[in-house]
């Protein structure tokens, strides 16, 4: 009967020890998650601001296109095109 009762006391350690694993990994899942959830919030605001950033730059470099066409086409229509020094022209 000895053998039964040494049975029994490892089992009852093995059943501690797989609650105690559940219980670590409950926990790493935990942190896993909430690393993940941080990452993507991370990502999320990094995505907007490029975004934001790309957009007011097409918007400057359009207003600065239109700007430029419009300087070119009144220089062509005053007849000063040519007085104007390469450095300050267009480039295409």
């Amino acid at each position: 009967m000895a053998g039964i009762k040494e049975l029994k006391e490892e089992v009852s350690d093995m059943r501690k020890s797989i609650e105690k694993l559940t219980e670590e990994l409950r926990e790493t899942n935990l942190a896993i998650r909430e690393s993940l959830k941080t990452t993507s919030e991370a990502i999320k605001e990094a995505s907007e601001t490029f975004s934001q950033g790309l957009k007011d730059t097409m918007e400057r470099m359009s207003d600065l296109t239109i700007q430029m066409n419009i300087r070119d086409t009144i220089l062509k229509s005053l007849g000063i095109d040519g007085m104007i020094p390469d450095f300050l022209k267009k480039k295409k």
